[in-house]
C-alpha cells in the first residue's frame, strides 16, 4: 500500500502519550487542557509517534504515515496542510505545518479526524467574499465582539442563534468539497469524528456516510472519539489508573488503549475496501 496521510487535531497527534514513555524530564500539565511545548523534548514527540494512532495503521500495512508537524488544530488547519503538503512551492513559511512535500499518486488514503467545530473559521461576505471570523470558544456576545459579522447576519435576515446551524452547514460543505477533491486526484478518504457536531449531516449523506469510520469496541460501535470516552473513561489518559495507578496525568486526550482502538477501527474499516 502507498502511504496514508492523517489530519486531525492533537487527538492524532498524540497528545499526552509520551507519559507512557520511560523517558525522563516528564512534566504533568496544570489541568487537562494545557500544552506546554517547552515541557515536551525531542525524545517524548519521537515515542508518542510510535505509539499513536496514525503509525499503528501505517505498520500495519507496511507503509508509511504522514501528520502535520505542530500539535492541535482544526479542519481548517488540515486542510491548509494538506494543499501545503501537496504543494509544488518551495518549503516557506508553513514549517508549522509540515515540511514535507508528496505528490498525489504517493499516497493511498486520507484520513481526517473532526476536531471541535468552532475552531474553524466561518466565511461571510459583508465586504468580501474572503471576510471571515473565528469564534473559538462560541459564545452569544458575538454581536459586540464582531460587529461587522452581526451586520451581516442582519442583512441576511439571520438570526445569531442562527448562526451554529449556518456554521455546520458552511463546514459539512467545505469538508466534502476537500474530500471530493482528493478522491479526484485519486486518493481514497476516510473520516471519523472527535465530536459529533457534523455528524448528523455526514450520516444522512451518501458520499460521506460511505466514508465515515465508526470506532468499534467490546463488539459495539461508537460514532464518535467523545462518546468512547464518555461510556469508557479509561479512554482518557486522565482516568487511565490501570497504567498510571492512582495519580495519572490530568490529561483527556485519548489513552494508548483509546489509539489502539482508534487504529483498529481504521484498520477493519479500510481492509473492507480491498476485499
Amino acid at each position: 500500500m502507498k502511504g496514508i496521510v492523517f489530519g486531525g487535531c492533537s487527538f492524532t497527534w498524540g497528545q499526552g502519550l509520551y507519559f507512557y514513555s520511560d523517558l525522563n524530564r516528564i512534566t504533568y500539565p496544570e489541568n487537562e487542557f494545557t500544552y506546554n511545548a517547552k515541557n515536551v523534548t525531542y525524545s517524548h514527540i519521537k515515542y508518542k509517534d510510535t505509539i499513536r494512532y496514525p503509525r499503528l495503521v501505517a505498520n500495519h500495512f507496511k507503509t508509511f504515515e504522514c501528520f502535520k508537524t505542530g500539535n492541535g488544530g482544526s479542519e481548517d488547519e488540515t486542510f491548509d496542510f494538506l494543499n501545503c503538503l501537496f504543494s509544488e512551492s518551495p518549503i516557506g513559511s508553513k514549517t508549522h505545518l509540515t515540511d514535507e512535500r508528496l505528490f498525489y499518486d504517493d499516497v493511498e488514503y486520507i484520513v481526517i479526524q473532526t476536531s471541535q467545530l468552532w475552531r474553524n473559521r466561518f466565511y461571510y461576505d459583508i465586504f468580501n467574499p474572503k471576510d471571515w471570523i473565528n469564534i473559538f470558544p462560541f459564545s452569544h456576545d458575538i454581536e459586540e465582539r464582531y460587529p461587522h459579522f452581526a451586520e451581516w447576519c442582519l442583512n441576511n435576515s439571520h438570526t445569531i442563534d442562527e448562526f451554529e446551524t449556518l456554521m455546520v452547514r458552511q463546514q459539512f460543505e467545505r469538508l466534502k468539497r476537500e474530500l471530493k477533491f482528493y478522491e479526484d486526484k485519486g486518493i481514497k478518504t476516510k473520516i471519523l469524528c472527535w465530536e459529533n457536531d457534523l455528524l448528523d449531516l455526514i450520516l444522512k449523506d451518501n458520499f460521506m456516510s460511505d466514508r465515515f469510520i465508526r470506532i468499534e469496541y467490546k463488539d459495539k460501535e461508537y460514532d464518535t472519539i467523545s462518546e468512547l470516552q464518555k461510556t469508557h473513561k479509561h479512554m482518557k489518559i486522565k482516568y487511565d489508573f490501570e497504567n498510571f495507578g492512582d495519580n495519572p496525568p490530568d490529561d483527556h486526550h485519548p489513552s494508548k488503549e483509546c489509539h489502539e482502538i482508534i487504529a483498529k477501527s481504521i484498520i477493519k474499516n479500510i481492509e473492507k475496501d480491498l476485499i
